[in-house]
Protein backbone atom coordinates (compact mmCIF):
# COMPACT_ATOMS: atom_id res chain seq x y z
CA UNK A 1 0.00 0.00 0.00
CA UNK A 2 1.20 3.20 -0.50
CA UNK A 3 -0.44 7.07 -0.83
CA UNK A 4 0.63 9.25 -3.82
CA UNK A 5 -0.03 13.08 -4.20
CA UNK A 6 -0.32 14.33 -7.81
CA UNK A 7 -1.54 17.35 -9.41
CA UNK A 8 -4.98 18.43 -11.08
CA UNK A 9 -3.76 17.51 -14.96
CA UNK A 10 -2.18 14.15 -14.10
CA UNK A 11 -2.75 11.08 -15.63
CA UNK A 12 -2.14 7.63 -14.61
CA UNK A 13 -2.57 4.24 -15.96
CA UNK A 14 -3.37 1.40 -13.43
CA UNK A 15 -3.57 -1.95 -14.61
CA UNK A 16 -5.11 -4.50 -12.30
CA UNK A 17 -5.72 -6.37 -9.78
CA UNK A 18 -5.34 -3.31 -7.39
CA UNK A 19 -7.85 -0.93 -5.07
CA UNK A 20 -7.42 2.89 -4.64
CA UNK A 21 -8.96 5.03 -2.24
CA UNK A 22 -8.76 8.49 -2.56
CA UNK A 23 -7.90 10.40 0.66
CA UNK A 24 -8.16 13.83 -0.40
CA UNK A 25 -8.97 15.78 -3.80
CA UNK A 26 -10.75 14.49 -6.57
CA UNK A 27 -10.02 12.70 -9.56
CA UNK A 28 -12.12 11.38 -12.89
CA UNK A 29 -12.65 7.94 -14.57
CA UNK A 30 -14.19 8.31 -17.96
CA UNK A 31 -16.33 10.94 -16.49
CA UNK A 32 -16.98 9.63 -13.22
CA UNK A 33 -15.89 11.65 -10.23
CA UNK A 34 -14.48 9.99 -7.50
CA UNK A 35 -14.00 12.01 -4.29
CA UNK A 36 -12.89 11.64 -0.70
CA UNK A 37 -12.99 8.52 0.95
CA UNK A 38 -14.47 6.62 -2.03
CA UNK A 39 -12.98 3.26 -3.20
CA UNK A 40 -12.32 2.04 -6.66
CA UNK A 41 -11.88 -1.67 -7.43
CA UNK A 42 -9.74 -2.67 -10.73
CA UNK A 43 -9.90 -6.41 -11.28
CA UNK A 44 -7.67 -8.49 -12.93
CA UNK A 45 -7.05 -8.33 -16.34
CA UNK A 46 -8.56 -4.69 -16.47
CA UNK A 47 -6.99 -1.33 -16.61
CA UNK A 48 -8.43 2.53 -15.71
CA UNK A 49 -6.94 5.22 -16.23
CA UNK A 50 -7.29 7.86 -13.56
CA UNK A 51 -7.42 11.78 -14.23
CA UNK A 52 -6.45 14.12 -11.49
CA UNK A 53 -9.37 17.05 -11.50
CA UNK A 54 -7.62 18.33 -8.47
CA UNK A 55 -4.79 18.47 -6.39
CA UNK A 56 -5.45 15.51 -4.29
CA UNK A 57 -3.89 12.06 -2.72
CA UNK A 58 -5.01 8.50 -3.31
CA UNK A 59 -4.10 5.53 -1.59
CA UNK A 60 -2.97 2.78 -3.88
CA UNK A 61 -3.44 -1.08 -3.00
CA UNK A 62 -1.54 -3.24 -6.46
CA UNK A 63 -2.21 -6.96 -6.02
CA UNK A 64 0.43 -9.64 -8.28
CA UNK A 65 1.28 -8.30 -12.10
CA UNK A 66 -0.17 -5.14 -11.44
CA UNK A 67 1.42 -2.24 -12.32
CA UNK A 68 0.87 2.27 -12.24
CA UNK A 69 2.79 5.04 -14.94
CA UNK A 70 2.06 7.99 -15.37
CA UNK A 71 0.90 8.77 -18.50
CA UNK A 72 0.69 11.39 -20.98
CA UNK A 73 -1.95 10.21 -23.19
CA UNK A 74 -5.50 12.24 -23.09
CA UNK A 75 -8.01 10.21 -21.56
CA UNK A 76 -11.24 11.22 -22.93
CA UNK A 77 -9.91 12.17 -27.38
CA UNK A 78 -11.83 15.51 -27.95
CA UNK A 79 -13.56 13.40 -30.77
CA UNK A 80 -15.37 11.79 -28.12
CA UNK A 81 -17.13 14.57 -26.27
CA UNK A 82 -17.96 16.40 -29.41
CA UNK A 83 -19.54 12.95 -30.08
CA UNK A 84 -21.70 12.63 -26.70
CA UNK A 85 -22.07 16.57 -26.85
CA UNK A 86 -23.88 16.05 -30.00
CA UNK A 87 -26.42 13.59 -28.72
CA UNK A 88 -27.30 14.80 -26.18
CA UNK A 89 -28.56 17.87 -27.00
CA UNK A 90 -31.02 16.78 -29.17
CA UNK A 91 -34.55 17.38 -27.91
CA UNK A 92 -36.49 14.10 -28.74
CA UNK A 93 -36.41 11.63 -26.21
CA UNK A 94 -35.68 8.26 -25.76
CA UNK A 95 -32.68 8.36 -28.07
CA UNK A 96 -30.99 4.74 -29.09
CA UNK A 97 -27.39 4.65 -30.14
CA UNK A 98 -25.37 1.09 -31.26
CA UNK A 99 -21.70 1.62 -30.75
CA UNK A 100 -19.47 -0.53 -33.33
CA UNK A 101 -15.87 -1.22 -33.39
CA UNK A 102 -13.10 -3.90 -33.88
CA UNK A 103 -11.77 -5.98 -30.49
CA UNK A 104 -9.88 -3.41 -28.04
CA UNK A 105 -11.31 -0.28 -30.13
CA UNK A 106 -12.37 1.13 -26.80
CA UNK A 107 -16.52 0.55 -27.40
CA UNK A 108 -17.03 -0.23 -23.26
CA UNK A 109 -14.91 2.83 -22.76
CA UNK A 110 -16.99 5.20 -24.76
CA UNK A 111 -19.98 3.67 -23.53
CA UNK A 112 -19.58 4.04 -20.24
CA UNK A 113 -18.12 7.93 -20.73
CA UNK A 114 -21.58 8.16 -22.82
CA UNK A 115 -23.66 7.18 -19.81
CA UNK A 116 -22.08 9.26 -17.19
CA UNK A 117 -22.46 12.45 -19.65
CA UNK A 118 -26.33 11.74 -19.76
CA UNK A 119 -26.47 10.84 -16.43
CA UNK A 120 -24.84 13.80 -15.46
CA UNK A 121 -28.10 15.87 -17.51
CA UNK A 122 -30.59 14.20 -15.96
CA UNK A 123 -30.98 11.12 -18.36
CA UNK A 124 -32.23 7.77 -17.15
CA UNK A 125 -29.62 5.07 -18.96
CA UNK A 126 -29.75 2.20 -19.88
CA UNK A 127 -26.95 -0.21 -21.13
CA UNK A 128 -27.53 -3.96 -23.47
CA UNK A 129 -24.20 -4.90 -23.65
CA UNK A 130 -24.53 -7.61 -26.60
CA UNK A 131 -20.85 -8.95 -26.66
CA UNK A 132 -22.04 -12.87 -24.60
CA UNK A 133 -17.97 -13.01 -24.67
CA UNK A 134 -16.89 -10.51 -22.67
CA UNK A 135 -19.88 -9.02 -21.35
CA UNK A 136 -19.58 -6.18 -18.23
CA UNK A 137 -22.86 -6.40 -17.34
CA UNK A 138 -24.42 -9.73 -17.13
CA UNK A 139 -22.26 -12.96 -17.27
CA UNK A 140 -20.94 -14.73 -20.53
CA UNK A 141 -23.28 -16.59 -22.45
CA UNK A 142 -25.97 -14.06 -21.97
CA UNK A 143 -26.78 -10.62 -22.99
CA UNK A 144 -27.54 -7.95 -19.94
CA UNK A 145 -29.78 -5.01 -19.55
CA UNK A 146 -28.08 -2.40 -16.97
CA UNK A 147 -29.66 0.46 -15.50
CA UNK A 148 -27.07 3.05 -14.57
CA UNK A 149 -28.56 4.60 -11.80
CA UNK A 150 -25.14 6.68 -10.64
CA UNK A 151 -21.65 7.49 -12.38
CA UNK A 152 -19.66 4.31 -13.10
CA UNK A 153 -16.49 4.09 -13.59
CA UNK A 154 -16.58 0.51 -15.69
CA UNK A 155 -20.11 -1.13 -16.44
CA UNK A 156 -19.05 -4.37 -14.15
CA UNK A 157 -20.47 -2.00 -11.41
CA UNK A 158 -23.52 -1.71 -13.53
CA UNK A 159 -26.55 -3.51 -11.73
CA UNK A 160 -28.16 -5.85 -14.53
CA UNK A 161 -32.09 -5.67 -14.02
CA UNK A 162 -32.26 -8.58 -16.94
CA UNK A 163 -30.58 -10.74 -19.24
CA UNK A 164 -30.95 -13.61 -21.67
CA UNK A 165 -29.27 -16.78 -22.42
CA UNK A 166 -27.76 -17.17 -25.55
CA UNK A 167 -25.96 -19.85 -24.83
CA UNK A 168 -21.83 -19.20 -26.38
CA UNK A 169 -19.17 -16.62 -25.77
CA UNK A 170 -19.09 -16.68 -29.51
CA UNK A 171 -21.66 -14.85 -31.10
CA UNK A 172 -20.93 -17.10 -34.93
CA UNK A 173 -23.00 -19.49 -33.65
CA UNK A 174 -26.06 -17.94 -32.33
CA UNK A 175 -26.40 -15.32 -34.34
CA UNK A 176 -30.73 -15.13 -34.58
CA UNK A 177 -30.62 -16.01 -30.59
CA UNK A 178 -28.56 -12.56 -29.96
CA UNK A 179 -30.48 -10.30 -32.76
CA UNK A 180 -33.81 -11.58 -30.23
CA UNK A 181 -32.56 -11.50 -26.99
CA UNK A 182 -31.16 -7.83 -28.12
CA UNK A 183 -34.66 -6.33 -29.40
CA UNK A 184 -35.94 -7.92 -26.04
CA UNK A 185 -33.83 -6.29 -24.14
CA UNK A 186 -34.06 -2.98 -25.72
CA UNK A 187 -38.51 -2.95 -25.50
CA UNK A 188 -37.82 -3.82 -21.72
CA UNK A 189 -35.51 -0.53 -21.35
CA UNK A 190 -38.50 1.75 -22.76
CA UNK A 191 -40.64 0.27 -20.58
CA UNK A 192 -38.70 1.09 -17.65
CA UNK A 193 -38.46 4.47 -19.03
CA UNK A 194 -35.11 4.70 -20.31
CA UNK A 195 -34.49 8.24 -21.88
CA UNK A 196 -31.16 6.74 -23.49
CA UNK A 197 -30.53 3.08 -24.66
CA UNK A 198 -26.88 2.37 -25.49
CA UNK A 199 -25.97 -0.43 -27.42
CA UNK A 200 -22.77 -1.79 -26.58
CA UNK A 201 -21.58 -4.63 -29.58
CA UNK A 202 -19.31 -7.13 -29.85
CA UNK A 203 -15.47 -6.61 -31.68
CA UNK A 204 -16.72 -9.57 -34.32
CA UNK A 205 -16.88 -7.26 -37.29
CA UNK A 206 -15.43 -9.28 -40.26
CA UNK A 207 -16.83 -12.03 -42.48
CA UNK A 208 -20.64 -12.64 -43.70
CA UNK A 209 -21.49 -13.85 -40.33
CA UNK A 210 -20.79 -10.92 -38.82
CA UNK A 211 -22.19 -8.48 -41.40
CA UNK A 212 -25.12 -10.61 -40.67
CA UNK A 213 -25.79 -9.47 -36.85
CA UNK A 214 -25.55 -6.22 -37.42
CA UNK A 215 -27.25 -5.70 -39.98
CA UNK A 216 -30.14 -7.42 -38.18
CA UNK A 217 -29.71 -5.73 -35.28
CA UNK A 218 -29.37 -2.26 -36.46
CA UNK A 219 -32.27 -2.55 -38.93
CA UNK A 220 -34.18 -4.47 -35.97
CA UNK A 221 -33.69 -1.48 -33.27
CA UNK A 222 -33.35 1.46 -36.18
CA UNK A 223 -31.43 3.34 -33.53
CA UNK A 224 -31.08 7.77 -33.68
CA UNK A 225 -27.64 6.94 -33.92
CA UNK A 226 -24.36 4.76 -35.11
CA UNK A 227 -21.32 5.77 -33.54
CA UNK A 228 -18.36 3.98 -35.41
CA UNK A 229 -15.18 3.34 -33.09
CA UNK A 230 -12.36 3.16 -35.65
CA UNK A 231 -8.30 3.64 -36.84
CA UNK A 232 -9.38 3.68 -40.17
CA UNK A 233 -12.83 2.51 -42.06
CA UNK A 234 -12.40 -1.39 -40.51
CA UNK A 235 -16.12 -0.73 -39.86
CA UNK A 236 -18.02 1.30 -42.73
CA UNK A 237 -19.01 -1.86 -44.24
CA UNK A 238 -21.30 -2.57 -41.34
CA UNK A 239 -23.03 0.04 -42.30
CA UNK A 240 -23.37 0.41 -45.88
CA UNK A 241 -26.94 -0.73 -46.33
CA UNK A 242 -28.08 2.66 -43.59
CA UNK A 243 -26.42 5.52 -45.39
CA UNK A 244 -29.29 6.63 -46.59
CA UNK A 245 -31.34 6.20 -43.92
CA UNK A 246 -32.44 8.59 -40.87
CA UNK A 247 -29.56 7.07 -38.75
CA UNK A 248 -27.18 9.54 -37.99
CA UNK A 249 -24.03 7.82 -38.41
CA UNK A 250 -20.95 9.28 -36.11
CA UNK A 251 -17.38 8.61 -36.43
CA UNK A 252 -14.33 8.71 -33.69
CA UNK A 253 -11.02 7.21 -33.13
CA UNK A 254 -10.22 4.50 -30.47
CA UNK A 255 -9.01 6.15 -27.02
CA UNK A 256 -5.60 5.80 -26.68
CA UNK A 257 -5.47 4.94 -23.22
CA UNK A 258 -7.42 0.98 -24.44
CA UNK A 259 -5.66 -1.69 -22.87
CA UNK A 260 -5.07 -4.51 -25.77
CA UNK A 261 -6.21 -7.74 -24.20
CA UNK A 262 -5.00 -11.75 -25.47
CA UNK A 263 -7.21 -14.12 -26.03
CA UNK A 264 -5.80 -15.73 -22.99
CA UNK A 265 -6.97 -12.98 -20.72
CA UNK A 266 -10.40 -12.52 -22.38
CA UNK A 267 -10.70 -16.55 -21.53
CA UNK A 268 -9.59 -16.29 -17.54
CA UNK A 269 -11.83 -13.32 -17.17
CA UNK A 270 -14.92 -15.07 -18.31
CA UNK A 271 -13.71 -18.20 -16.44
CA UNK A 272 -12.90 -15.98 -13.12
CA UNK A 273 -16.97 -14.81 -13.81
CA UNK A 274 -18.16 -18.16 -13.72
CA UNK A 275 -16.46 -19.05 -10.25
CA UNK A 276 -18.01 -16.18 -8.70
CA UNK A 277 -21.19 -17.31 -9.91
CA UNK A 278 -21.75 -20.83 -9.00
CA UNK A 279 -19.48 -19.99 -5.85
CA UNK A 280 -22.66 -20.41 -3.91
CA UNK A 281 -24.11 -22.73 -5.89
CA UNK A 282 -26.22 -25.94 -4.70
CA UNK A 283 -26.78 -29.16 -6.80
CA UNK A 284 -30.85 -29.59 -8.08
CA UNK A 285 -32.54 -32.55 -9.86
CA UNK A 286 -35.14 -31.16 -12.29
CA UNK A 287 -37.57 -33.55 -13.75
CA UNK A 288 -38.59 -33.29 -17.20
CA UNK A 289 -42.34 -33.85 -16.31
CA UNK A 290 -42.19 -30.19 -14.52
CA UNK A 291 -39.60 -28.93 -17.11
CA UNK A 292 -38.71 -28.87 -20.26
CA UNK A 293 -35.51 -28.59 -22.38
CA UNK A 294 -34.86 -26.01 -25.40
CA UNK A 295 -32.14 -26.09 -27.69
CA UNK A 296 -31.68 -29.58 -27.53
CA UNK A 297 -33.02 -32.77 -29.57
CA UNK A 298 -33.60 -34.76 -26.12
CA UNK A 299 -37.05 -34.81 -24.54
CA UNK A 300 -38.43 -33.51 -28.76
CA UNK A 301 -39.26 -37.21 -29.79
CA UNK A 302 -40.75 -40.78 -29.47
CA UNK A 303 -39.15 -42.73 -26.92
CA UNK A 304 -37.79 -45.84 -28.63
CA UNK A 305 -39.00 -49.42 -27.35
CA UNK A 306 -36.62 -51.89 -26.58
CA UNK A 307 -37.06 -53.61 -29.74
CA UNK A 308 -36.46 -50.66 -31.83
CA UNK A 309 -33.70 -49.84 -29.68
CA UNK A 310 -31.99 -52.96 -30.45
CA UNK A 311 -32.70 -52.34 -34.12
CA UNK A 312 -30.90 -49.30 -33.91
CA UNK A 313 -28.43 -50.76 -31.71
CA UNK A 314 -27.62 -53.88 -34.09
CA UNK A 315 -27.84 -51.82 -37.37
CA UNK A 316 -25.17 -49.21 -36.08
CA UNK A 317 -22.65 -51.56 -34.09
CA UNK A 318 -23.49 -49.66 -30.64
CA UNK A 319 -24.55 -50.36 -27.37
CA UNK A 320 -27.49 -48.46 -27.17
CA UNK A 321 -28.88 -47.79 -23.30
CA UNK A 322 -31.43 -44.67 -24.87
CA UNK A 323 -33.19 -43.32 -27.54
CA UNK A 324 -35.26 -41.15 -29.48
CA UNK A 325 -37.02 -40.42 -32.94
CA UNK A 326 -38.82 -37.52 -34.35
CA UNK A 327 -39.82 -37.12 -38.13
CA UNK A 328 -36.40 -35.07 -38.50
CA UNK A 329 -34.42 -36.28 -35.83
CA UNK A 330 -32.82 -38.97 -33.99
CA UNK A 331 -31.39 -38.85 -30.36
CA UNK A 332 -28.96 -42.11 -29.70
CA UNK A 333 -27.44 -42.72 -26.58
CA UNK A 334 -24.71 -44.98 -26.49
CA UNK A 335 -23.32 -46.80 -22.89
CA UNK A 336 -19.68 -46.34 -24.33
CA UNK A 337 -17.85 -43.29 -25.66
CA UNK A 338 -17.46 -42.65 -29.04
CA UNK A 339 -14.65 -42.16 -30.61
CA UNK A 340 -15.67 -39.94 -34.12
CA UNK A 341 -18.89 -38.33 -33.16
CA UNK A 342 -19.97 -35.83 -35.93
CA UNK A 343 -18.56 -38.77 -38.49
CA UNK A 344 -20.96 -40.76 -37.16
CA UNK A 345 -23.84 -38.82 -36.98
CA UNK A 346 -23.22 -37.26 -40.31
CA UNK A 347 -23.47 -41.18 -41.72
CA UNK A 348 -26.69 -42.04 -39.40
CA UNK A 349 -28.35 -39.02 -40.49
CA UNK A 350 -27.26 -40.14 -44.30
CA UNK A 351 -28.04 -43.49 -43.71
CA UNK A 352 -31.42 -43.02 -41.89
CA UNK A 353 -32.54 -39.85 -44.02
CA UNK A 354 -32.90 -37.54 -40.78
CA UNK A 355 -32.05 -33.87 -41.08
CA UNK A 356 -30.34 -33.95 -37.83
CA UNK A 357 -29.08 -36.89 -35.64
CA UNK A 358 -27.12 -36.55 -32.29
CA UNK A 359 -25.33 -39.08 -30.64
CA UNK A 360 -24.58 -39.35 -26.93
CA UNK A 361 -23.39 -41.21 -24.05
CA UNK A 362 -23.72 -40.77 -20.14
CA UNK A 363 -21.38 -38.64 -18.82
CA UNK A 364 -20.99 -36.08 -22.17
CA UNK A 365 -23.27 -33.46 -20.88
CA UNK A 366 -21.53 -32.90 -17.52
CA UNK A 367 -20.36 -28.95 -17.25
CA UNK A 368 -22.60 -28.48 -19.93
CA UNK A 369 -24.14 -24.54 -19.32
CA UNK A 370 -27.35 -24.06 -19.34
CA UNK A 371 -29.89 -21.08 -19.03
CA UNK A 372 -33.02 -21.32 -16.64
CA UNK A 373 -36.33 -20.06 -16.95
CA UNK A 374 -39.36 -19.55 -15.07
CA UNK A 375 -42.65 -20.76 -15.77
CA UNK A 376 -43.77 -17.25 -17.56
CA UNK A 377 -40.49 -17.45 -19.38
CA UNK A 378 -38.54 -15.27 -17.32
CA UNK A 379 -34.72 -15.65 -16.79
CA UNK A 380 -33.46 -16.53 -13.54
CA UNK A 381 -30.18 -17.32 -14.26
CA UNK A 382 -27.41 -20.03 -15.31
CA UNK A 383 -26.92 -23.51 -14.37
CA UNK A 384 -24.46 -26.50 -14.83
CA UNK A 385 -25.89 -30.14 -16.09
CA UNK A 386 -23.70 -32.37 -13.79
CA UNK A 387 -25.31 -35.64 -14.76
CA UNK A 388 -29.10 -36.97 -16.71
CA UNK A 389 -31.07 -39.67 -15.90
CA UNK A 390 -32.36 -40.52 -19.40
CA UNK A 391 -34.52 -43.23 -18.90
CA UNK A 392 -36.18 -41.20 -15.34
CA UNK A 393 -35.99 -38.06 -17.34
CA UNK A 394 -34.05 -36.23 -14.36
CA UNK A 395 -31.25 -33.63 -15.08
CA UNK A 396 -28.86 -33.08 -12.05
CA UNK A 397 -28.02 -29.19 -12.23
CA UNK A 398 -25.54 -27.06 -10.34
CA UNK A 399 -27.02 -23.61 -10.01
CA UNK A 400 -27.29 -21.10 -7.46
CA UNK A 401 -31.28 -20.56 -8.79
CA UNK A 402 -33.78 -21.22 -6.14
CA UNK A 403 -37.12 -20.48 -7.85
CA UNK A 404 -38.89 -22.79 -9.58
CA UNK A 405 -37.83 -23.70 -13.50
CA UNK A 406 -39.74 -23.92 -16.66
CA UNK A 407 -37.30 -24.26 -18.77
CA UNK A 408 -33.93 -25.58 -19.11
CA UNK A 409 -32.03 -23.81 -22.07
CA UNK A 410 -29.21 -25.78 -23.18
CA UNK A 411 -26.02 -24.01 -23.94
CA UNK A 412 -22.98 -24.96 -26.64
CA UNK A 413 -20.01 -24.13 -23.97
CA UNK A 414 -18.89 -26.98 -21.40
CA UNK A 415 -16.90 -26.28 -17.99
CA UNK A 416 -14.65 -28.38 -15.79
CA UNK A 417 -14.67 -29.09 -12.12
CA UNK A 418 -12.69 -25.34 -12.03
CA UNK A 419 -15.12 -23.67 -14.16
CA UNK A 420 -12.71 -23.23 -17.07
CA UNK A 421 -13.74 -23.48 -20.34
CA UNK A 422 -13.37 -26.99 -22.21
CA UNK A 423 -15.36 -27.42 -24.96
CA UNK A 424 -17.37 -25.39 -27.24
CA UNK A 425 -19.96 -26.68 -29.53
CA UNK A 426 -21.44 -25.73 -32.92
CA UNK A 427 -24.41 -27.22 -32.09
CA UNK A 428 -26.16 -29.04 -29.05
CA UNK A 429 -24.34 -32.19 -27.82
CA UNK A 430 -27.83 -33.09 -26.57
Amino acid sequence: MKKIREKQGTVLKIDGPASMRVLEGAISILGSVIRSREQVVVPRYKSLVVEFVEDSTIELRLGNDAKVEASSETVIPTEWVVAVESMLSQSSKPLSCIVLGDVDSGKTAFCTYLANCALSKGFKVGIIDKDPGQTEISVPTTIGLGIVEKPVHSLESVKTFSARFVGSVSPASVIQRIVVATKELYDEALKRGCDLIIINTSGWINGRGARELKYNVIATIHPNYLVLIQRANEVEHLIKPFEKSDIKVIRVQPSPAVKLKTREERKARRESVYRNYFANAKVRKVSLTSARLMYSLFATGTVLSEEELERYGRELALNLIYGEEGRDSLFLVSREPLGSKLKMEEEVAKKYGKEEVVLTWPGEERGLIVGLLGTDLSYLGLGLIREIDYSKRVVELLTPVEDAIGVIQVGLIKLDEDFREIAKYDRTPL
